[in-house]
């Protein structure tokens, strides 16, 4: 991938209410501002999840401003790399992203799951974006 002053990441799932905003507030965490994250869904939901927000906390992460946009509400322009954490299908509904770099992840939602359920899809994406993180730099 290539890396420029500020990479541009957007996070796509399905409802940005769990995956994509957790990996969204953890980018934010991690990087600075060596990377610019944002997230956006297929289907918005009206709000984050509640456990989202919690488990970002218990994590050590700010839920701070997270909220639910569909892509139509995210500067599809300016992003340079775009990650589906609900594998291929996530990349073949986004629009055509001219110059983005595409990354696949396959995270379970945890949409309706226990707050243990919540944690362990946290950890499982702090750890992709670590990499992802790695692979920016």
């Amino acid at each position: 991938m290539r890396r420029m002053t500020t990479t541009t990441v957007l996070f796509v799932c399905i409802g940005n209410t769990c995956r994509s905003p957790m990996a969204e507030a953890m980018v934010r965490g991690m990087a600075g501002d060596r990377v610019r994250a944002m997230s956006a869904g297929l289907a918005p939901t009206r709000r984050v999840a509640p456990e989202t927000v919690e488990v970002l906390e218990r994590l050590g992460y700010s839920g701070e401003g997270l909220v639910p946009r569909g892509l139509g509400e995210v500067p599809l322009d300016e992003v340079d790399v775009v990650v589906s954490l609900i594998g291929p299908p996530g990349v073949r509904w986004l629009p055509s992203l001219v110059g983005a770099d595409t990354v696949v992840w396959n995270v379970p939602d945890p949409w309706g799951e226990d707050e243990e359920t919540y944690l362990a899809v946290a950890r499982r994406i702090e750890k992709l974006v670590k990499g992802l993180i790695d692979d920016l730099d």
